[in-house]
């Protein structure tokens, strides 16, 4: 885990290849008020060598093209968009503290500071907000200098990376770090000013009219057609406010105990089935009639032997429904979670829907498809958006460290758009299960995610049997 590996998709050489239609319509659907962004995050011991992890992040982006991708520049009217592959950043210096000014050029690593608690929450929150320039590169690298640690945090865009393949970055990042350290002590980084609170930046070809909304009376309609799904019942103080909010939970990893027939239920299972049990209790507090509820659960798209390996975005989505009449029986809501979740990766990937393949295939310019698709979404999703994402990365073998020990937590987190609003960020490290509970500003406020995510964290509890 700790070595990137080339995607089988792209052959050894290769400085330019065709986004697949996965990628096409995540960048499609991206504008700069929901950046599409997955972002994993983990604190350090003491305090890191800026110089030495940009060298580590020139050596990683170095050995592989494809975690140098980024949008190439061509016409809006082409039919296809393409990768390319930048030059790598070579370090500056061949000392093992040599700054690399080219990354420091590219924006691929960034200092901030903070000194309390909230200060590290309002950046985190800040960063979750600030596109990465898809036409310069996919890959963001953040240390948060704190007065006693560090935290190391890693942004990656959605359409060129998924979690595992992320997390199979960061993992190279911090052996390449540890590599180039060896027993230098560590220093403080120099502090650079953090991002702009107003948004900036642009991913690619994307639009900021309409960003994330839509309106209320046709969400009302829609919420009552058949089949639609029910939505999270919205609890702020500032419905307008753009972004994105995270709340952070460790617990002991969760085993359920067998309960009569099928399957047996994975800590996966356990995940899914308290995030739709915390919903139907949250809808019932907030006077939010029960509905169905559709969980979106994406499944890695690699092979069993390269599960952990490979850059790009391979993950495919699954969903789990569950009605009414399954949410009040507990055995009965797991087994029909887990029979749901065994279907659903047992199916062959195809990949995208019908619909979506037709917005992504080669019938029109990329301009027109762009537009296409922002209208189909914008109209579509009320109906057919799901309840809320669980995207659990599982037990990890070898976990990233910059500090060697491997036992810290880990945050992850992915994009939550609207009307959705809502993700759980699952990784299970260090025999502890860390869960992170994305939510956006125009669904919840702080105070509401940290309500939900009490909620979630009880209804985990009452699935499980004892904790491992």
């Amino acid at each position: 885990m700790t070595a990137l590996r080339r995607w089988p998709g792209v052959q050894p050489g290769l400085a330019s290849w065709p986004f697949t239609p996965i990628e096409e319509l995540d960048l499609y659907l991206e504008n700069v008020a929901e950046p599409s962004l997955i972002q994993l995050e983990i604190p350090v011991r003491g305090h890191l060598d800026s110089g030495v992890l940009d060298s580590a992040l020139a050596d990683v982006l170095a050995a592989d093209p494809t975690a140098r991708r980024h949008l190439a520049a061509t016409s809006p009217w082409r039919r296809r968009l393409r990768w390319e592959s930048g030059e790598p950043v070579h370090p500056a210096g061949t000392a093992a503290g040599g700054r690399s000014a080219r990354a420091r050029e590219a924006g691929l690593l960034t200092v901030a500071g903070w000194q309390t608690a909230s200060q590290q929450t309002a950046l985190r929150e800040r960063l979750s907000a600030w596109p990465i320039p898809l036409r310069d590169c996919a890959v963001r690298l953040i240390v948060a200098a704190g007065p006693e640690h560090d935290v190391v945090i890693l942004q990656t865009h959605h359409a060129a990376f998924d979690g595992i393949s992320s997390l199979a970055l960061l993992a190279a990042i911090s052996a390449a770090y540890r590599e180039r350290a060896g027993n230098l002590p560590a220093i403080s980084p120099r502090i650079a000013p953090p991002p702009a609170s107003r948004l900036s930046g642009t991913a690619g070809p994307v639009s900021t009219r309409g960003a994330g909304s839509n309106p209320v009376a046709l969400a009302r309609i829609a919420a009552r057609l058949p089949g639609a799904a029910t939505r999270i019942a919205a609890h702020t103080v500032c419905p307008g406010r753009p972004g994105y909010g995270s709340a952070h939970r460790s617990v002991p990893v969760p085993r359920a105990a067998r309960q009569g027939r099928g399957p047996f239920p994975t800590v996966n299972d356990l995940l899914v089935a308290a995030l739709i049990r915390a919903v139907d209790r949250w809808n019932a507090a907030h006077g939010r009639r029960s509905g169905r509820i559709r969980i979106s659960v994406p499944v890695n798209g690699r092979d069993h032997g390269s599960r952990w390996a490979g850059p790009g975005n391979q993950s495919r989505l699954i969903r789990v429904t569950a009605r009414p009449r399954e949410h009040a029986d507990p055995a009965r809501l797991l087994a029909h979670v887990a029979a749901q979740t065994r279907a659903g990766k047992q199916r062959p990937p195809a990949g995208l829907d019908a619909a979506s393949r037709l917005l992504a295939a080669n019938w029109a310019p990329g301009v027109i498809k762009r537009w296409t698709a922002r209208l189909a979404h914008r109209v579509a999703a009320p109906v057919c958006a799901d309840t809320a994402l669980l995207s659990n990365l599982g037990a990890i073998p070898d976990p990233p460290s910059f500090d060697g020990s491997g036992t810290g937590p880990l945050w992850f987190s992915g994009p939550a758009r609207m009307p959705r609003g809502l993700g759980v960020g699952a990784v299970t490290a260090g025999g502890q299960l860390h869960l992170c509970v994305h939510y956006r500003y125009a669904l919840l406020d702080r105070d509401a995610a940290a309500d939900f995510t009490a909620l979630y964290c009880q209804a985990l509890s009452e699935l499980a049997g004892r904790p491992a």
